[in-house]
C-alpha cells in the first residue's frame, strides 16, 4: 500500500513534465495566409492564421481564394495554392543532427516546395505523394500540381 502511495505522489509531482502528443513541439508554423484556409486536426476544423503551430497529421485546405505559406522545423518552405488539399503525414527532425524524414500528400491543387535541412542531408527521406505517384526529392525547389478530380480518377 505504501509503495502505491509513493508512486502516486511521484506521478502527481511529475505530471507537469509528462508530455502528451498535443504538447510536443510544433513541426512548423504558418507564415502567411490569404483568403480562406482551414486546418483539420483531430476531428476539428480551425481557421488558419499566421503563426499557427502545425502538427503531424494536420490537413490544410485552401479555398478558391486561399493561399498559405508554411515553414517546417527544418526550414522547408511549403506554399499551397488555391483549392489545395495538403496532409502532413509524417515529419521528424533532429535539430542537432539534421536527421529526419517527411511525407506529405497533395490530393488536389498546387504546392511549391523549397526543401530544407532534411533534404540536404538525406534527400531520399523527403517524399510527396499525389493520387497517382510518390515523388522523391532530388532537387531543392519544385512545384507539384494535382488537378481537381484527380484523386477520383486515380482510384
Amino acid at each position: 500500500m505504501r509503495i502505491a502511495a509513493v508512486l502516486g505522489a511521484v506521478v502527481l509531482a511529475l505530471h507537469p513534465f509528462i508530455t502528451h502528443a498535443a504538447d510536443e513541439p510544433p513541426i512548423g508554423r504558418v507564415k502567411r495566409v490569404t483568403g480562406t484556409v482551414l486546418l483539420d486536426r483531430a476531428g476539428k476544423t480551425l481557421p488558419v492564421t499566421p503563426g499557427m503551430p502545425l502538427q503531424t497529421g494536420d490537413r490544410i485546405r485552401t479555398g478558391a481564394d486561399g493561399l498559405v505559406g508554411v515553414t517546417l522545423a527544418d526550414d522547408t518552405l511549403l506554399s499551397a495554392g488555391k483549392g489545395s488539399r495538403l496532409l502532413i503525414n509524417e515529419f521528424r527532425f533532429d535539430t542537432r543532427t539534421h536527421e529526419g524524414g517527411m511525407l506529405a500528400t497533395l490530393s488536389q491543387g498546387s504546392l511549391h516546395v523549397v526543401t530544407g535541412l532534411i533534404a540536404k542531408k538525406a534527400p531520399e527521406k523527403v517524399n510527396f505523394r499525389t493520387p497517382s505517384t510518390v515523388l522523391g526529392v532530388r532537387g531543392t525547389d519544385f512545384i507539384v500540381e494535382v488537378p481537381a478530380g484527380a484523386a477520383e480518377a486515380a482510384l
